[in-house]
């Protein structure tokens, strides 16, 4: 039968496990119905003083998820899209719907730092991608597509954060955002 430490820590193990899978499915569930990505740009500030201080430009943007990367088509029109197409410092979200949330307070939510570079519009696989944005978020991609002002980019997470409740949050890596450690 086991010693009564022995079946504490099976208990404990299969508790992991299972609080494990559940992180797991929320994030596949997370991924799968998100529509935004949240992007938090960091844009340095000279002082006039010698120091240097930053500030965040915040946005969002619709995107698509293929092979682990996020493509989001969106204007540099935006502060935080000019420090992307600049290749600054950037943090990115996703989150759960608040409608669908079970606790506004405790939304599941991915955070996470990436790799980004922009997709030119003479790589062959710029209209595939836009095409694929336009087929989820609708036909006003088509109206947009041609804007000069708008850039497509390519964002390959490495690593990040997944939030799933209370008390629940997991250390990610590469773009599968695979559970690395319990926080």
């Amino acid at each position: 039968m086991g010693s009564p430490i022995e079946k504490s820590r099976k208990m404990k193990k299969n508790a992991s496990r299972k609080a494990r899978d559940n992180a797991e499915k929320a994030r596949d569930r997370l991924l799968s119905e998100a529509r935004t990505l949240g992007i938090f740009a960091l844009i340095p500030e000279e002082q006039e003083t010698t120091s240097c201080s930053s500030h965040v430009a915040p946005g969002q943007s619709p995107f698509i998820r293929k092979d682990g990367r996020f493509y989001c088509f969106a204007s540099e029109l935006a502060a935080h899209i000019r420090v992307l197409c600049a290749g600054g410092d950037a943090r990115f979200q996703v989150i759960e719907d608040e409608t669908r949330a079970k606790n506004i307070w405790a939304r599941v939510r991915l955070t996470f730092s990436a790799d980004v570079r922009e997709v030119k519009r003479d790589e062959e696989r710029f209209d595939i991608l836009c095409d694929k944005i336009g087929e989820k978020h609708g036909p006003i991609m088509a109206i947009i597509k041609p804007f000069t002002d708008f850039h497509l980019f390519e964002i390959t997470p490495t690593r990040g954060v997944l939030v799933t409740g209370f008390a629940s949050a997991y250390r990610v890596t590469g773009h599968g955002f695979d559970l690395a450690e319990l926080l």
